[in-house]
């Protein structure tokens, strides 16, 4: 029924009103990301919810789910996470830290936060003992906190992340190997610095 459903709507009389969906979409995306983060972020993300969303009504696509397709799928958030990173990361280059630093340390120590706390993270996707884990993250978490306001709004939304990988993950039953691991450590530390930057009013 959901491929039938993308189909009648791919159909051509329908496809200008199709693609005003995935503008309003886009639209929306980049106005939301737009109170929050500089434009050029917002413009990935806007970019990112279009591309997305319109792979998924491809018909096409939809009477190809297999692995070729989700590894596709795969390669283009990477390609956009990649993106927003380095947006993010030039935006964060002028940030100012709660407390004073010599020029050009400020983004030293948020990717040094932003490292730690998702391989943190990463580490609790794996089977550990509790002593190692809870070493782990407080070495992983330590950085962060030392940052203040910016790295703990940072680090709450990179713990968010990896809540929803690890549910994403339990639903579709998959296996937690090297692949997924790595998937956590770029989306978890990504969340860091999109937190950390929408904290740019305390910094």
């Amino acid at each position: 029924m959901n491929t039938l459903w993308r189909h009648r709507l791919a159909a051509p009389p329908l496809l200008p009103l199709l693609g005003a969906a995935v503008g309003a979409v886009g639209g929306g995306a980049y106005w939301a990301g737009a109170q929050i983060w500089p434009a050029s972020v917002a413009v990935i993300l806007s970019m990112l919810a279009t591309a997305l969303l319109s792979a998924w009504l491809d018909p096409a696509g939809a009477r190809t789910p297999g692995a070729g397709a989700g590894a596709g799928a795969g390669a283009m958030i990477i390609v956009f996470a990649l993106l927003i990173r380095f947006n993010v990361l030039m935006a964060l280059s002028a940030a100012n830290l709660p407390f004073p630093l010599p020029p050009n340390l400020a983004l030293g120590l948020i990717l040094i936060a932003g490292h730690a706390s998702s391989s943190a993270l990463g580490v609790s996707m794996k089977p550990a003992s509790h002593l190692d884990l809870g070493i782990a993250l407080a070495i992983g978490f330590a950085p962060a906190a030392l940052i203040g306001m910016p790295g703990l709004i940072g680090l709450a939304c990179a713990i968010g992340a990896r809540i929803a990988f690890a549910a994403y993950a339990r639903r579709r039953r998959l296996s937690i190997g090297a692949a997924e691991l790595d998937r956590t450590r770029l989306m978890t530390e990504l969340c860091f610095y999109l937190g950390t930057l929408a904290a740019r009013s305390y910094i």
